[in-house]
């Protein structure tokens, strides 16, 4: 034990290389491990965590018109597999250490998180293609084609169109202007080259994902939590690590914006934080919630809700000004906000609201009612967009109570949750806010929310994560109807209850 202060006491003292790896060589050279692990076996030609699409990457893929190898395929399939759950294991024993010693800089653990993103740049965008059709888009906009009026198909037989996938190529975009004007700059700078595009809009997700990593302990410092714990938490998490940053997905980007706003707004500067959320809003237009608290909040706690309309009206009329001064410039105009509706085209077993619209239409049947599932997606749909307005506004009425980021941060996940789709990159929006004020409470439901995340972005993992959250779901409906009616006795439950969740209480 004296070893082991003796080690962090040296890296507080001085944060070299060489310390850090003193006090966390272990984690440093198991998560490199990991990462490699993943990278090395979505190599595999089979392999479903990366797209096999010609022209998509430079190892891993099979040449034109051949068979891709199944050599190996299995226990590649297990390396990937195993690789994750080692990460997972060594990021859990970390946040061990980290929640130990306070006093541990966040300058060292930036040495971890370039070990553990390092492997990752031998291998494709992980877990989705999303990134391929970002190239696509800012190939549309260079060309003057507007993607909020036509999908990628309109580029033909390009080599930007052929590692989109199918399913989105008439899909119009929702990405606002912010994020595919820098899509066609990098399109530009590259040179119109599909492959380099692809590999300029990673390292953008790369520096974004720094972004966060410089605005979550400063945002942390000025609430007064752990600024480690809220790196360990937020930036070194699986879910950013895989889903934002090997992925590429502009969420990283909108929440580097958003984060920055918040953190210049804190310290009292409420203009520019509009101006960098409603940027963020300019790439994926959930930033703009951001907005709501920095007027709701610009005056201070405890104002009444009169005194809280001018400034709320304020933020957003800097916001609208922002919006239509980038809208100009970069000549693509406010069609995005038309084209939201764009990711609902996916269907998901682990989204509450689509289940619910498939329970419907088949208890429908038995009953002889002729009722395609369409109409009831779209009365799901509404209900889920009813209830995550009325949780949002709950958390708003309710943030001086909660503070500020947990209020944005729970409003996050309910909008995930009840949102037409759900997905890990989606749900990562409200655990890197709430990563910011990690309470004891809010540390292990990152841990839970996190770990649950990474298996449904696997391939096969939605079923699993509906049918667990379902049965969760069902066990509390069951145990609080029966504590109520007295169906089960409370003198024995609930100790019970205390004894298994009272370690999450907050500290």
């Amino acid at each position: 034990m004296t070893g082991e202060l003796d080690r962090y006491s040296a890296l507080a003292s001085k944060r070299s290389f060489s310390n850090t790896f003193r006090a966390f060589g272990k984690h440093m050279v198991l998560g490199f491990v990991s990462s490699l692990m993943v990278a090395l076996g979505s190599l595999q030609q089979l392999s479903p965590f990366t797209s096999k699409v010609a022209g998509s990457w430079w190892l891993g893929i099979a040449a034109p018109g051949a068979l891709p190898s199944s050599r190996f395929e299995f226990p590649a399939k297990v390396i990937v597999v195993v690789g994750l759950v080692l990460g997972i294991a060594v990021w859990l024993d970390l946040l061990r250490r980290v929640r130990s010693h306070p006093s541990i800089p966040v300058a060292a653990l930036w040495y971890l998180g370039a070990a553990w993103v390092l492997p990752l740049a031998i291998a494709g965008p992980l877990f989705s293609r999303d990134i391929y059709s970002y190239a696509a888009l800012g190939e549309m906009v260079t060309h003057h084609i507007s993607p909020y009026q036509y999908g990628p198909n309109v580029l033909g037989g390009t080599s930007y169109l052929t590692t989109v996938d199918p399913f989105w190529g008439n899909a119009k975009s929702p990405y606002g202007p912010v994020f595919l004007g820098l899509s066609a700059l990098i399109t530009t700078v590259t040179l119109h080259h599909a492959f380099a595009t692809m590999v300029g809009l990673r390292i953008l997700a790369l520096a974004s994902a720094v972004g966060i990593g410089i605005y979550v302990p400063r945002l942390a410092g000025a609430h007064g939590f752990d600024k480690s714990l809220a790196f360990t938490l937020a930036v070194l998490n699986p879910l950013t690590i895989y889903h934002l940053i090997s992925a590429g997905h502009n969420d990283v980007l909108m929440l580097a914006f958003l984060l920055a706003g918040l953190y210049y707004a804190k310290i009292s500067r409420p203009v520019l934080g509009v101006i960098l959320v409603t940027l963020g809003a300019m790439v994926k237009v959930p930033a703009e919630i951001g907005v709501l608290y920095i007027g709701w909040r610009w005056l201070g706690d405890g104002k009444p809700f009169k005194e809280r309309i001018r400034p709320v009206v304020t933020a957003f009329l800097v916001s609208g000004i922002v919006m239509e001064v980038v809208a100009k410039v970069t000549g693509l105009g406010w069609g995005w906000i038309f084209a939201l509706s764009t990711p609902g085209k996916v269907r998901s077993p682990a989204d509450p609201t689509t289940a619910l619209a498939y329970w419907l239409h088949s208890v429908s049947h038995l009953v002889g009612v002729a009722a395609g599932v369409g109409a009831f997606l779209t009365l799901t749909r509404l209900i889920g967009f009813a209830i995550s307005g009325i949780g949002g506004l709950y958390f708003l009425t309710h943030s001086s109570y909660y503070g500020s980021l947990k209020a944005i941060g729970y409003t996050f996940l309910i909008v995930t949750l009840f949102a037409p789709v759900i997905q890990p990159w989606y749900i990562a929006w409200g655990i890197i806010i709430l990563a910011v004020v990690p309470s004891n409470r809010v540390t292990w439901g990152i841990v839970i929310v996190s770990i649950s995340a990474m298996v449904l972005g696997l391939p096969g993992g939605p079923p699993i994560i509906a049918v667990a959250f379902y049965v969760v779901v069902a066990a509390a409906v069951f145990i609080a109807v029966s504590l109520r009616f007295n169906i089960l006795p409370r003198e024995k439950v609930m100790p019970l209850v205390k004894k298994y969740f009272g370690q999450i209480q907050p500290a």
